[in-house]
């Protein structure tokens, strides 16, 4: 927070509440793909570890003045890959473990989790969600300035546009009346692509990535649905990490330099789409770099943090089982 790096004048307290904030979250959607397969134990042994190992290192390597990430150029403004694909990564690695250990009990397939959806609380729950995603995406900018209205923008255009085109794609394309479950992923959808985008492109782009988050959605969500050798309930590598991936991508296409210097990344080259040329091209294999760094870094240490538990515990599952989905 000093004048030599971000100079806000922002107090650490200050900083390291919003985020804590920020990893708190991370680990609840890591937990989702755990959600009645795990026991409690190991899920509050391996969240200590993720705090202190696994969720640091992207976010010093990204969001640190002096990572190594950061200062090759990545940036994720807030959070596309630090928070969503990586907790995507993350819950990935957790799976792995729980299908070795339901394999070795003799399962062929990992059992469904299946969640029954209250309807009125999941749209509740989705415009809380909708709404306190201004918080993340503004205080990003680390101000309150014009620059932190900008992304609060961006963030609702973005959600709006991709919980239109996710019900129209659904409607039209996959011939299916659309629900309320599929307008509120197509929101969080929209969220999830513009977070590490939100201070760096106009509110018309951001209405762009949110058509395009939609259809992407509802793409992933069944591509991942054909596989039996994990339960994903809530849709943590659908929307998270892949929104997550893709979100971090389209920071070499769209970026406009000066939304991304009035946030405080005066370095950030125009987007590809907006005449960056070369430099736009350099851009996207920093940030292709980084997604495979962190990514990799991440599953490989949360694989090996729930396989070391698995071992001290004898299991990390809980013996959850339901009737298997064909």
């Amino acid at each position: 927070m000093t004048p030599g790096y971000f100079g806000t004048s922002l107090t650490a307290g200050t900083y390291f509440l919003f985020q804590a904030a920020a990893a708190s979250v991370t680990l609840a959607l890591v937990g989702v793909v755990a959600l009645r397969k795990l026991k409690i134990e190991a899920f509050m042994i391996y969240s200590i570890v993720y705090f202190v190992l696994i969720w640091n290192l992207p976010a010093a390597w990204i969001w640190n003045p002096t990572g190594w990430l950061f200062q090759m150029g990545m940036r994720d403004f807030g959070g596309g890959l630090v928070v969503h694909a990586a907790a995507g990564a993350a819950g990935l690695g957790i799976l792995s473990v729980i299908w070795l250990e339901e394999r070795r009990s003799g399962l062929k397939q990992s059992p469904k989790v299946d969640c029954k959806v209250n309807q009125g609380w999941l749209t509740l729950a989705m415009l809380l969600l909708w709404i306190g995603w201004f918080g993340f995406s503004s205080g990003s900018v680390l101000a309150f300035n014009y620059s932190a209205m900008v992304a609060v923008v961006t963030t609702f255009l973005a959600a709006a546009a991709s919980f239109l085109s996710s019900m129209v794609f659904v409607l039209y394309v996959t011939k299916q009346k659309p629900n309320l479950l599929d307008a509120a992923n197509g929101i969080l959808m929209g969220l999830i692509v513009i977070t590490p985008l939100a201070g760096f492109v106009s509110p018309a782009s951001s209405v762009v990535l949110g058509l395009v988050a939609g259809p992407i959605y509802v793409i992933a969500a069944r591509w991942f649905n054909k596989f039996n050798w994990f339960s994903d309930p809530v849709g943590l590598l659908p929307a998270h990490m892949v929104g997550g991936m893709f979100g971090i991508t389209m920071i070499a296409f769209f970026t406009e330099q000066a939304f991304a210097s009035a946030s405080g990344n005066p370095t950030l080259p125009e987007g590809i789409l907006f005449g960056g040329g070369l430099i736009a091209l350099q851009q996207l294999g920093i940030e292709l770099l980084g997604i495979i760094a962190v990514m990799v870094t991440v599953f490989l240490l949360s694989f090996a943090t729930a396989l070391a538990i698995s071992k001290a515990m004898h299991g990390i599952t809980n013996g959850y089982k339901t009737e298997i989905h064909t």
